[in-house]
């Protein structure tokens, strides 16, 4: 008894109970894993429903595949990579036509000012709308990353290439983002300055 709690507490021996379908191993990842991927499906979607929905569908999902699960990564990462999978279909249903991965090299890399991310901080909303409008293969990489905290060489083993390729995509990929946000974005820059303007009529 003392072995089996000490097994299950430290995944030892994990991999090959989510594989076998051991349902109290099973039902240990749905209890664990359940807002994570809640989580990771609303900031790709920006739509609550859909993120309820294809949660529920991520756990059958995984269920039924769970033969695939080769131990290369945790459980959960694994978990994140069906996750985004179904994502994926789900943009694809609603005709999201993919551009290419590559990022111009003469696009400008600003750097972001310590007032400018003050401000995104306190506009998380605009960060997310950003990310869902990333080519899939950057969006995939900074969901893992930035959203569900999981480390280069663990998105290595989901994405199936090497840890340098991942820390490159991530790298144009938030210097896309960035690019993004101040191109939309006097949209922050714009509110503040009107923020700053009442504030002033008020006074």
């Amino acid at each position: 008894m003392l072995l089996s709690l000490l097994t299950m507490t430290t995944g030892a021996g994990l991999p090959e109970q989510l594989k076998r379908r051991d349902r109290p191993a099973w039902d240990q990842m749905v209890h664990q894993q359940h807002k994570r991927i809640f989580n990771l499906h609303l900031r790709l979607t920006g739509d609550t429903e859909a993120a309820a929905d294809l949660t529920q569908e991520t756990f059958p999902e995984a269920y039924q595949n769970a033969h695939t699960y080769e131990g290369r990564s945790k459980p959960e990462v694994w978990l994140y990579g069906v996750a985004l999978n179904l994502n994926r279909s789900w943009w694809r249903e609603r005709g999201r036509n993919e551009p290419p991965v590559e990022l111009c090299e003469d696009i400008p890399d600003p750097a972001p000012t310590a007032e400018q991310l003050a401000q995104l901080s306190q506009q998380a909303h605009v960060v997310y709308a950003a990310v869902q409008r990333l080519p899939e293969t950057y969006r995939r990489v900074v969901a893992l990353r930035y959203f569900a905290g999981v480390p280069a060489t663990e998105i290595a083993a989901v994405e199936e290439v090497d840890a340098g390729t991942v820390r490159w995509r991530l790298h144009h990929a938030l210097r896309k983002l960035w690019v993004m946000l101040v191109h939309d974005g006097a949209a922050f820059a714009d509110a503040a300055g009107k923020e700053e303007r009442n504030e002033s009529e008020i006074s």
